[in-house]
């Protein structure tokens, strides 16, 4: 009897563990596709759908507007010598001057 047991019990760790690994996959999988919708409507000029924190930065020429994601951010330069708009994860700087493309 206690060998029918413990193979339950190793059977539902199983599931358990199969349960985790499902459930994170799909949170990755909707975390990316996020991502995704969220760049098409940066690229689109459109607000974010997401926005946990907004935050202005005011220069004597101008401001920088940073609006935070869910590991992504989206920064818009307004400045006199600093006209643009950047995407990219969370960890990205203001600039002074925006990368020759």
């Amino acid at each position: 009897m206690s060998s029918y047991i413990i193979k339950l019990v190793i059977l539902v760790k199983k599931a358990i563990e199969i349960t985790y690994r499902l459930l994170l996959a799909v949170i990755i999988l909707l975390w990316v596709g996020l991502i995704i919708v969220e760049y098409t409507r940066y690229r689109d000029e459109k607000p974010m759908l997401v926005l946990l924190k907004e935050d202005k930065i005011f220069y004597d020429d101008g401001e920088v507007i940073v609006d935070y994601g869910l590991g992504y951010k989206s920064i818009t330069y307004n400045r006199s010598n600093l006209k643009g708009r950047e995407f990219g994860h969370i960890f990205i700087s203001v600039r002074e001057k925006l990368p020759k493309m």
